[in-house]
């Protein structure tokens, strides 16, 4: 009996020391084809101890002050506009705007995107590896000729990276003015434990990253024989970063410039959407169900093409739908929406959505069946 109590206490042991260990991270952790990952802003005076770190570390950020929210799109190459230039299995476009020059010169630049690529040689890593870009209605592509390792695998505590880049953008005579940037990277794992924010709670490691580049951009002049004007600067960014195993992108991050040691904070922001209200009941799937917190309802319900809108006001706002795997399936701005108001719904999958309404300050989440 003695026997099998210290065969029961060591197993008790070893399942703690287990618990209590740094978890690893590969290339599988990262962003993949497809993967469409929501995340919320924070104020950035939300939050005052982020700087902090440790073994075994409780971060704890569920009370900061959530603002908007986002979702990071990452496509398959084959699925954006530069599949021809961005040919690997492993590559991923990440659009980050639409219009990033618009206006009525003879000069625009749509459908910018930033690529990533999963490589296992000559290191295992996940980098940036180009840009794309649609000048006056030419796809013209970008590429780093040192790529950027964001991070290296494997990715456990404790761990150190310092890595070069450089970047140019095309000297083609479409664009006159061309943007380059060189210079490094350093990652440090510094920590690893819990950590806490609105959406919820699971284990991490806690990364630094620092990128100090030297970024140069050349004006062509319309003047023969003169050469570009150039304007660079140092720009310096880090970034804290809390990475989980499911996370792929960070579950937490404080992002911001350094200059002369001095950190200026630009942006916090958390993996996931905070949820609605109180009355908020997170399913195994990771949608926010919420119970109908107004007037507002939806009919038919189940619907096969058009989904009415029931309100007491018509409303300027928003509506997204997304899907039971927390995919946001489409989104549109509406004025005037009311009791005569109705959504296309026709062209979804039969199944289950949720449909956030966002409106002013408020906001309400509605359940709605597709079928057929």
């Amino acid at each position: 009996m003695k026997k099998n109590y210290l065969v029961f206490a060591l197993n008790v042991i070893g399942s703690a020391i287990i618990a209590q260990s740094a978890i690893t991270l590969g290339n599988a952790n990262m962003p993949g084809s497809g993967d469409t990952l929501r995340y919320t802003n924070v104020q950035t005076n939300s939050v005052s101890n982020y700087t902090q770190t440790g073994v075994n570390f409780n971060w704890d950020f569920s009370n900061v002050t959530s603002t908007t929210e986002g979702v990071r799109d990452f496509k398959k190459s084959s699925a954006t506009p530069y599949y021809i230039f961005f040919l690997s299995s492993t590559e991923y476009g990440e659009k980050v705007s639409d219009t990033l020059v618009g206006g009525t010169g003879t000069l625009t630049i749509t459908q910018y995107y930033n690529f990533y690529k999963k490589q296992t040689t000559p290191v295992n890593a996940f980098v940036a590896d180009g840009v794309g870009m649609t000048i006056s209605g030419l796809p013209v592509p970008s590429y780093y000729s040192d790529k950027d390792e964001l991070y290296n695998f494997p990715m456990t505590y404790p761990k150190f990276d310092s890595t070069t880049f450089k970047f140019a953008t095309t000297t083609a005579g479409a664009l006159p003015i061309k943007y380059s940037k060189q210079g490094y990277r350093t990652t440090t794992v510094d920590g690893w434990g819990t950590i806490k924010t609105p959406y919820g709670t699971d284990n991490c490691l806690r990364l630094v990253t620092t990128q100090y580049s030297r970024d140069t951009t050349a004006i062509a002049l319309p003047i023969p024989g003169f050469p570009p004007f150039k304007i660079g600067i140092q720009n310096n960014v880090r970034s804290y970063q809390w990475f989980t195993l499911t996370s792929k992108i960070p579950y937490f991050e404080v992002t911001g410039n350094l200059v002369n040691n001095n950190f200026t904070i630009t942006q916090m922001r958390y993996r996931g959407f905070k949820p609605a209200s109180t009355n908020t009941v997170v399913n195994t799937t990771g949608v926010a169900q919420v119970e109908d917190i107004s007037a507002m309802s939806l009919y038919p319900n189940p619907v096969k093409d058009k989904l009415w809108f029931n309100g007491q006001n018509t409303f300027n706002g928003q509506l997204e739908i997304f899907d039971l795997t927390g995919k946001l399936v489409t989104q549109t701005t509406v004025q005037n929406f009311g009791t005569v108001s109705f959504i296309d719904v026709s062209l979804l999958q039969n199944g289950l959505y949720v449909l956030k309404v966002s409106y002013g300050s408020k906001e309400t989440y509605l359940k709605f069946i597709k079928t057929e």
